[in-house]
C-alpha cells in the first residue's frame, strides 16, 4: 500500500535515537517515534488531501 520510499529513519543527533520521517512533495514531516507512527501520518495526510481536492492525486495515491 505504501511505497517505502516514503518513509525515512535517522538517528537523531540530539537524542541518538532512530527517528521517522515523511516525505511528501510538500516536504519532510516528522519526526515521528516509529515508521507505524509516520504511516498514521501518512494516511492522515492523504486524508486531508482529499478533503481538500487536491489535484495531484495520483502522484501519491497507489492505484493497485
Amino acid at each position: 500500500m505504501f511505497s517505502s520510499e516514503r518513509f525515512l529513519s535517522v538517528l537523531s543527533p540530539h537524542t541518538g535515537l532512530r527517528v521517522w520521517y515523511l516525505l511528501t512533495r510538500e516536504g519532510r514531516k516528522g519526526p515521528f517515534s516509529s515508521k507505524a507512527n509516520a504511516q498514521i501520518a501518512l494516511q492522515d495526510f492523504i486524508s486531508q488531501r482529499l478533503k481538500q481536492g487536491g489535484s495531484s492525486r495520483r502522484s501519491w495515491i497507489s492505484k493497485d
